[in-house]
């Protein structure tokens, strides 16, 4: 293999030759592969976010700038396939169906949590109650005036307090 400026490569790239690409991956796996990895350390994980990040780049190329390095382009991608990777692993805190049901003698606790929906301010309440009859975030952001995002927020932050609220009950 030659050794090609990445200019080159990209300009090749661009016009059809397509296996040029491969110049791409081993000029920069290494060193990608080394930056995943000391923020994570788990070895399939990293191979997963590098071999992502490339077919990212791959898909960007017709946009790149020939001009640029590749490298900084890579790192963005990297940095993004990272912080999707995050989120995907977040921990999320589910709406206990207790709160969903209405039928007070089939769920004794039930009288607890309202008790605690009652603690919760008024617009996370209305949130809760409207996820629980089966309402879309979408519905739930237009029937409250809010933009999606927010209503998610506002969904997360209820059932983070009522789990809070429900440990503080059991202690």
């Amino acid at each position: 293999m030659q050794v090609l400026s990445d200019k080159e490569v990209i300009i090749r790239i661009k016009n059809g030759e397509i296996d040029y690409f491969a110049h791409i991956v081993k000029r920069y796996t290494k060193r990608i592969y080394n930056y995943v990895f000391k923020k994570i350390s788990n070895r399939e994980d990293v191979e997963d976010i590098v071999q992502n990040s490339f077919v990212q780049l791959y898909k960007a190329v017709g946009r790149l700038d020939q001009d640029k390095q590749v490298l900084p382009y890579l790192y963005e991608i990297v940095r993004n396939e990272m912080k999707m990777f995050w989120r995907a692993r977040k921990a999320s805190i589910p709406l206990d169906e207790e709160i969903a049901s209405e039928e007070k003698e089939e769920y004794p606790e039930t009288d607890l949590i309202e008790k605690q929906l009652v603690r919760l301010p008024k617009e996370q309440r209305k949130a809760l109650k409207l996820v629980s009859e089966g309402y879309s975030y979408k519905e739930i952001a237009k029937y409250l005036s809010r933009p999606i995002n927010t209503v998610r927020t506002i969904i997360r932050r209820a059932r983070l307090r009522l789990s809070k609220l429900k440990t503080h009950e059991k202690t």
